[in-house]
């Protein structure tokens, strides 16, 4: 059974020195953000690449916390997501964060609050 991207953890590498920074890659003249949808593959990716070494894995539970990634690696200049890519590999999923924005959801308003 597939899991629904939208509504699965994310994990992100940021940097446990500067708050607010997540790790992005440029590539065909395209900035990413990087998430994963295991924990394990994003501390892979910590430990393979010179760049995110010392990076802390973070989990992305909620919408809350998925919408703030989005804004921060907005305001770091990326445009898409890059989803649970490793070095070395040919291919990873992509999606421009306009459309992953629209398609993550808040929860739906408590009736009884």
């Amino acid at each position: 059974m597939e899991t629904d991207f939208f509504k699965a953890v994310w994990y992100v590498l940021t940097d446990p020195a500067r708050a607010g920074e997540h790790l992005t890659l440029t590539a065909a003249e395209v900035k990413y953000a990087l998430v994963w949808t295991r924990s394990k593959a994003a501390l892979d990716f910590s430990r393979e690449v010179p760049a995110a070494r010392g990076m802390k894995v973070v989990p992305l539970y909620s919408w809350t916390l998925k919408d703030a990634f989005l804004t921060a690696s907005e305001k770091l200049g990326a445009t898409h997501l890059l989803i649970d890519y490793q070095p070395g590999s040919l291919q990873a999923a992509a999606a421009p964060i306009t459309l992953v924005r629209k398609r993550i959801q808040p929860p739906p308003p408590n009736p009884k609050a």
